[in-house]
């Protein structure tokens, strides 16, 4: 398998026409950086560096890049989207049938390079203020399945067929995750990586309808009730918690999302539960996903394990 190109998944190259000059710059930054909240920490997704089409080079060693500008092949920029859209991906631009376009695997394997064009400047600038919230959905699910297909290159097999005979689940386990524990009453497992230490855990309890923002009170009180049994008398803070209803690979999902605290030891963070109802077993699953790292940044290890999370599937 082709090992991905070096540096991080939260790091974007912007290109444009005038690199760090480029007035796009102002418009199109604030939709990739826009804060997380993980209740201690605020942090942005991603970092930024750009510079100019002229100085790109063949193949940038970086995950992520976007190149902005106007599909105009008199100019730097627009020669390499054209090169990179084709003349049928330039007659939708100037039809104004595609303005965002993703490539895989280029220019390089491992790479994702973004486009974002239109036929004019105050059109792209039309295009960037009314569809740059899109950017960093497209970015991250990007990174989650470039993560996935990574670590699936190095399955643990033994878990990942064990979870499915015992308990009728599977979730696709990389060998850098470990079984750390089983329970069966209250049930559930958790699968552990450490340093810093994400943890994905995989509850269930009976329920008989699929579950809505309505229920966000009983949802709370599910997990409330379970890790305060399996995680050594944890806690949620019900000031701090997040509700949204989501998708969880092919399953439609109510999200909650909060801070935790242990009562007995000085620990605490933040928590990511993706609640998925299965209908003809009347079940109810909880994907839990948990970070403890202290002074180290979060989310890159939440995209890690969201990333796994999205292979949950139930029998």
């Amino acid at each position: 398998m082709a090992v991905p190109p070096a540096g991080s998944y939260s790091e974007i190259l912007l290109v444009t026409e005038e690199g760090k000059e480029s007035s796009l710059m102002t418009l199109i930054v604030p939709w990739l950086t826009k804060e997380k909240n993980y209740v201690l920490d605020k942090e942005k997704p991603f970092t930024v560096s750009a510079i100019r089409a002229a100085d790109l080079g063949e193949m940038p060693a970086v995950k992520n890049i976007v190149i902005c500008g106007v599909a105009d092949p008199l100019t730097d920029v627009g020669e390499r989207i054209i090169m990179l859209i084709g003349e049928s991906g330039l007659s939708k631009v100037k039809a104004g049938e595609a303005n965002i376009l993703k490539r895989e695997n280029l220019p390089a394997p491992g790479q994702l390079t973004v486009i974002v064009t239109a036929s004019s400047e105050g059109e792209l600038e039309r295009v960037i203020e009314e569809r740059g919230r899109e950017l960093e959905g497209i970015i991250e699910s990007s990174c989650r399945n470039r993560l996935r297909r990574f670590f699936m290159s190095y399955p643990n097999k033994t878990v990942t067929d064990h979870l499915y005979r015992t308990y009728g689940f599977a979730v696709e386990v990389p060998t850098l995750y470990r079984l750390f524990s089983e329970s069966r009453t209250p049930p559930g497992v958790e699968l552990l990586r450490e340093n810093p230490s994400r943890l994905l855990g995989i509850f269930w309890v009976d329920w008989d309808k699929q579950p809505t923002l309505a229920d966000k009170n009983v949802l709370f009180d599910i997990r409330r009730k379970y890790v305060w049994e399996r995680y050594n008398k944890d806690a949620m803070d019900s000031t701090q918690v997040w509700f949204s209803e989501e998708q969880l690979g092919e399953y439609p999902a109510v999200k909650m999302e909060g801070y935790w605290y242990n009562t007995t030891a000085t620990a605490g963070g933040f928590y990511q539960t993706f609640f998925v109802f299965q209908e003809n077993e009347e079940l109810l699953w909880a994907v839990d996903l948990l970070v403890y790292a202290p002074g180290f940044p979060k989310h890159p290890h939440f995209r890690e394990l969201l990333a796994l999370a999205e292979t949950f599937r139930y029998e």
